[in-house]
């Protein structure tokens, strides 16, 4: 006998196969990318000790997760980003009825571009700026808005002309706006390819 499937279930066995996530561009060593009869028990024990999600008990979520289970910070994040979005929409307590349900990615980006200092001079120097998100785009929209958590320089880069008892700083209100207005220009441009060539999850 043939069971003839519909695209919208073709499509979800094809997730269920796939332990990876943004088009195979992320896999993590201990979940797949749905909700598996461990991650039921994991949200379960969540929820027992912790209840719904809040963000007072945020931090506390993320221990019990790499604490209590022994997964690693990137698997963390992206379960407590979970967690908290199931129970932030529905009055659920009990999670066997997200059996199978696929998991949204959600981890952290990096994009490397050129960090505005300054000392009694200015300059820049090499670097790069680290954010949350679910997507490459949504990332591309934080740098955009400058709406990213942090932002480091290499240090040991060189900057030109510059005094050797200088004592450099990042200059993070410059960077914001001038990130910002690197992705408006490439996307003005059309090529926001570069921007996105320019992005690590970490």
């Amino acid at each position: 006998m043939k069971i003839k499937l519909t695209e919208e279930q073709y499509n979800r066995l094809l997730v269920e196969n796939d332990k990876k996530f943004l088009d195979g561009k992320v896999e993590f060593p201990n979940i797949g990318n749905k909700v598996n009869k461990f991650i039921v028990k994991l949200f379960n024990y969540i929820y027992k000790k912790m209840g719904r999600f809040t963000r007072s008990n945020s931090m506390e979520i993320r221990n019990i997760i790499t604490r209590d289970f022994g997964l690693t910070k990137g698997e963390a994040e992206l379960l407590h980003h979970n967690y908290s979005t199931f129970t932030a929409t529905d009055e659920v307590s009990e999670f066997s009825s997200y059996l199978g349900e696929p998991l949204e990615f959600y981890g952290e980006f990096k994009f490397n571009t050129r960090i505005p200092v300054s000392a009694s001079v200015s300059g820049e120097m090499d670097g790069y700026v680290i954010g949350h998100a679910t997507s490459v785009n949504e990332f591309i929209k934080q740098l955009k808005e400058g709406d990213w958590e942090d932002i480091e320089s290499e240090w040991n880069s060189e900057i030109e002309s510059y005094p050797e008892d200088s004592e450099w700083d990042i200059d993070s209100d410059y960077a914001a706006d001038r990130i910002g207005d690197v992705i408006i220009d490439e996307e003005r441009h059309g090529d926001i390819q570069d921007i996105i060539d320019r992005i690590e999850i970490i």
